[in-house]
C-alpha cells in the first residue's frame, strides 16, 4: 500500500507561499529550507492560492505573529519561526503555552512527511506539543527517543512517555531508551549504549530527520529553573553551581550552553544516555518549542548554537528574544 500523504495545514501553506510570492524562493530551495519535497511545495503553493490565504496580499493564521517570526528568522538566520499571538500576560508556561501547543502541532502537523525518522526529548512543553498532533495511521514513520528517563519528571514529561505517545498518535515504529537519562560514569553509559534495549535507539540517531526539542533555561537558583534537565533532579546542588560558573544559561536535551551559544560542561554529556549535540547538529531539521519571557535569554543562546533550525513560541517572548538580541 503507498504511503499516505500527510494533510497540508493553512499554517504551513501560508509560512509556504510566503516564501515562494515573499522571498522570492524557488520551490527547489524552499523544499530544501524547510525539509519537504519540491512537488509537495508546488502542491502547498497551489493549496494557498485555491483557499484564498494568498490573494494579492497575505491572509494571516488568526494564531500567528508573523512579523515576529519573520524579524527572528532573519536576526538568527532560521529557516523558519512561528509565532503564536498572545496576550503580553500569557506568555507563561501557564495559560500562553496552550496557544504555543496549538500552534506548534499544526507546523509539526505539516513538516511531517512520508519517511520520517522523528526524534523528541522531554519536558512539560513537548508534553502539550504532543497532544496537539493529529493522528494518522502513516505506517512507514519512526520515532526515536532522544534522551533516557527520569521517574522525577513525572510521566507525563518523561521522554520515554512522549515518544511513545507521539508513535501511537503518528502510527509509527517506536525506538525506546530503556535507561536512565544520567549515569554515574562514562564507561557505564557505553556499556549501556550496547545493550540491545538502548542500542536500537541510538542507531537510529544517524537517520534522523525531524527532532523535537524544548530549550530549559537555567537561571542561578534551582528553583527558578525552567528546564526539565534541572527538574530531573539528575544534578546535585555542585553539578548546578557548577554550570552557574560556566555561564550555563540554558539546555538542549541535557547539553547545557551559555549565551554565546557555546556548549559548557562536555564531562556532563560523557554520562548522559543521549543524543550527543554532534549527532543533533547533523539533524536537517530541529525544532524547538519554547515559550515565557524568563527563557528569552536561554532562546537567544539556544539559537546561538547553530543547532535549532526552527522556532515556535510567543508573541511576547519572540520580542524579548529580539529585545536581547
Amino acid at each position: 500500500m503507498p504511503p499516505v500523504a500527510p494533510p497540508s495545514t493553512p499554517l504551513l501553506a501560508a509560512q509556504v507561499a510566503r516564501l515562494f510570492f515573499d522571498s522570492q524562493l524557488s520551490k527547489v530551495e524552499i523544499a530544501g529550507r524547510i525539509g519537504i519535497s519540491r512537488f509537495r511545495v508546488a502542491r502547498l503553493i497551489d493549496a494557498a492560492l485555491a483557499d484564498g490565504l494568498v490573494r494579492i496580499e497575505y491572509r494571516d493564521i488568526p494564531t500567528d505573529d508573523r512579523e515576529s517570526g519573520r524579524a527572528i528568522e532573519e536576526r538568527f538566520g532560521l529557516d523558519l519561526c512561528a509565532v503564536a499571538a498572545v496576550p503580553a500576560d500569557q506568555a507563561a508556561d501557564g495559560p500562553g503555552l496552550a496557544p504555543v501547543a496549538r500552534l506548534a502541532g499544526a507546523v509539526l502537523d505539516g513538516l511531517i512527511g512520508p519517511g520520517d525518522v522523528i526524534g523528541i526529548a522531554w519536558g512539560s512543553t513537548l508534553a502539550a506539543v504532543v497532544r496537539e498532533i493529529p493522528s494518522r495511521a502513516s505506517g512507514d514513520l519512526e520515532v526515536v527517543q532522544l534522551a533516557g528517563s527520569s521517574a522525577r519528571l513525572g510521566r507525563e514529561r518523561d521522554a520515554g512517555e512522549l515518544a511513545r505517545t507521539l508513535a501511537d498518535r503518528l502510527g509509527a515504529v517506536h525506538h525506546a531508551i530503556y535507561a536512565p537519562a544520567f549515569v554515574e560514569t562514562p564507561a557505564l553509559r557505553r556499556a549501556l549504549e550496547r545493550e540491545s534495549d538502548v542500542a536500537d535507539a541510538v542507531a537510529r540517531y544517524a537517520a534522523l530527520t525531524l527532532a523535537i526539542v524544548g530549550i530549559g533555561a537555567m537561571p542561578a537558583q534551582r528553583g527558578d529553573a525552567a528546564s526539565s534537565l534541572l527538574r530531573s533532579g539528575v544534578l546535585d546542588d555542585a553539578e548546578v553551581a557548577r554550570l552557574a560558573a560556566l555561564g550555563a544559561v540554558g539546555d538542549l536535551v541535557v547539553h547545557p550552553f551559555d549565551r554565546t551559544g557555546r556548549f559548557v560542561a562536555p564531562d556532563l554529556a560523557e554520562r548522559a544516555v543521549a543524543i550527543g549535540v554532534e549527532p543533533l547538529r547533523r539533524v536537517r531539521r530541529v525544532v524547538a518549542v519554547a515559550t515565557g519571557i524568563r527563557k528569552a535569554e536561554a532562546i537567544r543562546g539556544a539559537l546561538a548554537t547553530g543547532v535549532v533550525r526552527m522556532l515556535i513560541t510567543d508573541g511576547p517572548t519572540a520580542r524579548a528574544v529580539l529585545a536581547g538580541a
